[in-house]
């Protein structure tokens, strides 16, 4: 019983020190944005009823300021009470929420919709932004936002038009939505904190939970940034072993070690981050990558701050994820490009042209005869003929163009960049001729020709499909003027025409 008594206590502790650390920024804030409600509703509200209410409005600033000052001072002390500093810290709270709501309806223009919509708008931020720090305790949430809110909702609907009590309605479902949404960042900061608790209230046992898990974990000194614990799942997961792991930095583990200190520094400003997706590097293997879910968080480990590492390993998961987004945009025998890719990749290529005035040439290519292969040899034997076709076109150009197969037997090649015609009709003649060359596959030799339709951007077309047709048109006209052969595509290709 006692241990629960004191867990209670330190998370009392912990919810007031953080209500209390947010406050200097909640009460610039609010005076800024009583100061500028007063001076825009100047025009529509008399001036002793704006500068009377900012009167009154800082003053409760003013009792609130003085609080978070005795509050700093009581802290340390041997006789702090956390209850009652929260209880305090409740009510200036309220006070403040009942100040914005007489002010909301003191300072609004009746009938004027303009300026009962700023003033709207005003709440409406005004509740965002405090629920942010207010969220960790729910009675202080609602003591603000319910006087802040709801004597304007009900001023609203008693407005005869239909636009207030439109807005009025629309306010409400504000209130109700920022309401649960302060629910649900209560239980998240409650647990956070009731983590941090547990561990300071039992190391030993948090050492032993941390060794015995199958997560990768680590315990980092807050100032050296050195690791002070790590637990075994941790040392196999960058390759060391569990002594080697001990008083070393873990960003040099980290493949960006500039996101693990953006983490920290949000750790060190009391954020919290979880669910963060991070490369870690394999010590000794350079070209090994591991991917973790890491969850980072602020802790006393040994009396000093800490920060507690868990990375969950799902390097699996995403070398599968990284799988099935390959096979997407790639075919799966020749681990060419697809249709998709060679879309996405032209119009990237056809937007850096335009910018800088250059031509680039498309190439639509056609195996000749292929069936006859797949009747005459089986279609394994044609498999091993298109991966090798594959091979010798990319061999054909430079890395900075892209070779796609987009069917059974058609292969497409972009070069990005052409002098001139004449440049990308040698490379067309090019592979041409390397595809005449005979093939060896298991012990047999195929030959093989191909028809190839060239269409260059901007002397044939101005877009990605104009260039793909006019191409594939040119393929046809080099089949039908008897097949191994290259054709240009020239304005009058008739289109539609049937395969050869």
């Amino acid at each position: 019983m006692n241990a629960i008594v004191k867990r209670v206590d330190a998370l009392k502790g912990e919810q007031v020190r953080y209500l209390y650390r947010h406050l200097p920024t909640a009460l610039a804030i609010n005076a800024l944005l009583g100061a500028i409600l007063v001076a825009v509703q100047s025009r529509v509200v008399p001036a002793h009823l704006r500068f009377g209410w900012l009167a009154a409005f800082y003053m409760v600033l003013m009792v609130r300021a003085a609080l978070l000052v005795l509050w700093r001072k009581a802290a340390s002390s041997p006789a702090y009470d956390a209850q009652t500093w929260l209880d305090r810290f409740r009510i200036t709270t309220a006070a403040t929420g009942v100040a914005w709501g007489v002010g909301s309806i003191l300072l609004s223009s009746a009938g004027n919709i303009v300026h009962q919509v700023y003033v709207v708008f005003v709440l409406g931020g005004l509740c965002a932004g405090a629920i942010t720090s207010l969220a960790i305790d729910r009675i202080s949430a609602m003591g603000f936002l319910l006087p802040t809110v709801a004597p304007f909702i009900t001023y609203l609907a008693l407005e005869d038009n239909e636009i207030s009590l439109g807005m009025s309605a629309m306010t409400l479902l504000f209130l109700v939505f920022i309401t649960a949404s302060a629910r649900l960042s209560e239980r998240t900061l409650h647990e956070n904190f009731s983590l941090r608790i547990k561990a300071v209230e039992d190391e030993a046992r948090v050492r032993t939970m941390l060794e015995l898990s199958p997560i990768a974990a680590c315990v980092t000194d807050a100032d050296t940034q050195r690791i002070l614990f790590a637990n075994q799942s941790y040392a196999a997961l960058v390759g060391v072993s569990h002594e080697q792991v001990m008083d070393v930095a873990p960003s040099r583990f980290y493949v960006h070690a500039g996101e693990y200190a953006a983490a920290l520094k949000k750790v060190e400003c009391g954020e919290k981050v979880a669910g963060q997706l991070m490369e870690l590097e394999v010590s000794g293997k350079p070209d090994e990558q591991k991917w973790v879910l890491a969850t980072y968080l602020s802790i006393e480990y040994g009396g000093e701050p800490a920060v507690l590492s868990w990375l969950y390993d799902i390097t699996d998961r995403k070398q599968a994820e990284e799988y099935v987004q390959h096979l997407a945009y790639h075919d799966p025998l020749t681990e060419l490009p697809n249709r998709m890719l060679l879309h996405d990749r032209l119009k990237q290529v056809l937007a850096l042209a335009e910018r800088e005035r250059s031509m680039l040439a498309l190439m639509f290519i056609d195996l000749d005869h292929f069936k006859s292969v797949n009747d005459a040899h089986g279609h394994d034997i044609g498999d091993l003929l298109l991966m090798s076709v594959a091979k010798r076109l990319g061999d054909c150009v430079r890395k900075s163009d892209s070779v796609a197969r987009i069917g059974g037997d058609e292969f497409v090649v972009l070069l990005t960049t052409v002098e001139a015609l004449t440049g990308a009709m040698l490379v067309a003649e090019k592979i041409r001729e390397s595809l005449n060359e005979p093939f060896v596959l298991a012990g047999r030799t195929l030959h093989i020709t191909s028809s190839i339709g060239v269409a260059v951007y901007p002397d044939h077309a101005g877009n990605e499909h104009e260039l793909i047709n006019f191409a594939d048109i040119a393929m046809y006209y080099a089949k039908a003027e008897g097949r191994d052969g290259v054709r240009l595509y020239q304005a009058g290709m008739a289109s539609g025409r049937e395969r050869v």
